[in-house]
């Protein structure tokens, strides 16, 4: 099973190592007729069947590797509202109404993962306790004051915090340039939920098949033909909800995204004086700096960054030593002590930075490019597609739908966000 655990090679995960147990599911093994077929067994596939299921639905998931084996089970687990682009860019692109709409529900998805965990009674360190957009430089901090007056005319309950309150925050003397505060935002250990949206998904009925991955699909009698090695669907309607893991049998998701890699480290439950010291309340940071770091405390007091790039043995100990100089700088009094866990994941990146709901063909969707905001939007994007496809309205869907759109120059992209990162942390004398 370890091939299929949410961690590369020789890499050590601190999700894989506290996450409860996933649900027990076995690998597909039959010809099954169901009305939905989702493919991946992440945030957006596991909200879709759980909100299909929950409205009388059949529904038949599968998954190549294991539950949470793509960005869901790797990702930083800060419970983030909304999107990158500030609201009035995104009017720009898709128009003021559209924009109005995607901004909207976007803009609640903290509080529908929330309210998914005290439902299902989920295990998974969740705590709305607020997240922190914090700005490492004074242009920062103007950009800040523009995004922060943006949100708030959406109507988004965040507030700009100054200077003085962004130390005290953060715990660290570096973050002295003010923020955005999201008190309805927070943080979750990002693999216990996938592996509880499993979990509730199951109870409500749905057909969850591991180490199943899709070999092909085709139409056949009005219907969706999916096969895996050991079995196959039929399905009306399909999601296949693989983004940044879709592999060369999902090519036309596979290549409607750019591959952008995160990596995060993680130290040991840090001694309580320390512990107390850093992000004193436990909200969830992320800054303005281009080489952008995320920090929180986990339920044990470790502290846990993330940062750009990939983690092969070749960029491995550059990126560490980097990201150690960063975090010795925002936080001094952890000098010396190690990192105990280091792993990484991709994202799914677009052109415009706003993620899209491509229909290959009739009933067949395929959500993707969340740009790194994979918790509350994938949660919240599985409820509304379930809603669309029970009603078979599309009027009320927040989200953009349109048909296929191949990233240009994709490879050649990737591999520049990849040793263009490398270059800048191995030539940044900032820390």
């Amino acid at each position: 099973m370890a091939a299929f655990l949410p961690q590369d090679n020789n890499e050590k995960s601190l999700w894989v190592d506290t996450a409860i147990a996933p649900p027990c599911c076995e690998i597909l093994r039959d010809s099954l007729q169901t009305d939905v077929l989702v493919i991946g067994a992440g945030f957006t596939g596991l909200s879709s069947a759980l909100h299909l299921a929950e409205q009388g639905v059949s529904v038949v998931l599968l998954e190549a590797a294991s539950i949470g084996y793509g960005g869901s089970g790797r990702n930083a687990g800060l419970v983030n509202a909304g999107l990158w682009k500030n609201p009035e860019e995104v009017s720009k692109q898709l128009g003021v109404e559209a924009a109005g709409r995607l901004n909207q529900a976007l803009r609640d998805s903290p509080a529908l993962v929330f309210d998914l965990v005290r439902r299902f009674a989920m295990q998974c360190e969740a705590k709305a306790c607020g997240t922190v957009h914090m700005a490492h430089s004074k242009a920062g901090g103007s950009y800040l004051e523009d995004r922060c007056r943006q949100l708030q005319d959406l109507g988004a309950g965040v507030e700009l915090i100054d200077g003085a309150r962004s130390r005290a925050v953060s715990g660290s003397a570096e973050y002295r340039y003010g923020g955005i505060l999201d008190p309805n935002a927070g943080t979750i250990q990002p693999l216990g939920y996938v592996r509880e949206l499993a979990r509730a998904a199951c109870s409500q009925g749905v057909s969850l098949f591991q180490q199943s991955a899709l070999k092909a699909i085709k139409r056949r009698d009005d219907r969706w033909l999916a096969t895996t090695e050991f079995g196959q669907v039929s399905a009306d309607q399909v999601i296949i909800a693989t983004n940044a893991y879709a592999d060369a049998n999902s090519l036309d998701v596979r290549e409607s995204t750019v591959p952008v890699y995160i990596f995060q480290c993680a130290t040991p439950p840090l001694p309580g004086h320390l512990a107390a010291s850093i992000i004193p309340q436990r909200e969830g940071l992320w800054d303005t700096d281009t080489l952008l770091t995320s920090s929180r405390i986990d339920a044990d007091g470790r502290l846990v960054m993330s940062y750009p790039g990939h983690l092969p043995a070749g960029q491995r100990a550059l990126r560490q030593a980097w990201a150690t100089r960063k975090r010795n700088r925002l936080f001094p009094e952890l000098r010396g002590i190690p990192w105990e866990y280091y792993w990484s994941g991709r994202v799914g990146v677009t052109t415009g930075k706003i993620l899209r709901v491509q229909l290959l063909a009739p009933g067949l969707y395929a959500p993707a490019g969340f740009n790194g905001r994979g918790i509350g939007t994938g949660s919240v994007m599985g409820k509304h597609l379930a809603q669309t496809i029970v009603s078979g309205d599309r009027g009320d869907f927040p989200f953009p739908i349109e048909a296929l759109y191949p990233e240009k120059w994709r490879r050649s992209r990737a591999a520049y966000y990849d040793y263009g990162t490398l270059a800048l942390q191995f030539f940044d004398k900032r820390w």
